[in-house]
């Protein structure tokens, strides 16, 4: 299917979110944090990213906006519990900077799959138009 950077600094929701995109046939490469996901991005090449936004080192919002600058076309899927604040905010402000899709935690496994496949599918249209 789709390789997928997972970025993610809880490694149990890392594990779980693993789980539930390889048993989707995905293969995952999984960073801890934001500067742990712009070295995979220059040694793997990913179809879509996903990750959360409040983390160590580099927040999700500021991985989120280097990535869309060297990586314009890359699907990106924003996650976040929001910390302390409301994760809508975090998450809103995520897709202003090129995020296409984003889910609150607890992420519904399903709804996040069915958001992925549509990604890759509108990326196959444009590819083939």
């Amino acid at each position: 299917m789709a390789k997928i950077l997972l970025v993610e600094d809880d490694s149990l929701v890392m594990d779980m979110l693993t789980q539930v995109l390889e048993r989707a046939s995905h293969q995952v490469v999984c960073a801890a944090n934001g500067e742990e996901a712009i070295t995979c991005l220059k040694k793997e090449e990913p179809d879509m990213m996903v990750t959360d936004i409040i983390m160590p080192k580099k927040s999700g919002i500021t991985l989120i906006s280097e990535v869309k600058n060297c990586h314009p076309n890359m699907e990106i899927i924003a996650i976040s519990g929001g910390g302390r604040l409301d994760p809508a905010g975090y998450l809103d402000l995520s897709e202003s900077l090129g995020a296409s899709v984003s889910f609150e935690k607890p992420v519904d496994n399903a709804a996040l799959l069915m958001a992925i496949d549509l990604l890759l599918h509108g990326k196959k249209e444009k590819v083939s138009h």
